[in-house]
């Protein structure tokens, strides 16, 4: 099974994402509500794909992202950027593994699509 990690301050998004997900995928959801938690969750259970905020209390998204690449030289997971400010985000995406960056609130469908693709489900 597939897990997802949702790095993701804001409650009702991560209902949200956990609620698209589940109803049209088996996977497996963790969830953090900062970069922080994100990292101690990867350091347990490496993920198949991350959905990531920008902008969050304690360490905000960017930091988690040069963190989990720089330092812990963790590469190949997938991350899909999700944030109001998808500036942030579009910088981020030149560097390797972004799969997409959807500007809240974004199309579901091509959500859904693009988390499909991104872990090689029909």
């Amino acid at each position: 099974m597939k897990t997802v990690l949702i790095v993701e301050d804001d409650e009702d998004f991560q209902a949200l994402y956990k609620d698209i997900l589940m109803s049209e995928l088996e996977i497996e959801i963790l969830q953090a509500f900062n970069g922080e938690e994100g990292l101690k969750i990867i350091d347990q259970k490496k993920p198949d794909l991350i959905i990531l905020d920008m902008l969050m209390p304690v360490m905000d998204g960017e930091t988690f992202f040069k963190t989990l690449r720089l330092e812990r030289q963790i590469h190949d997971i997938p991350v899909i950027i999700a944030s109001v400010n998808d500036q942030a985000g579009r910088s981020l995406s030149k560097l390797n593994n972004i799969r997409a960056v959807f500007k809240k609130p974004f199309a579901y469908h091509q959500f859904i699509d693009t988390v499909k693709q991104t872990l090689g489900l029909p």
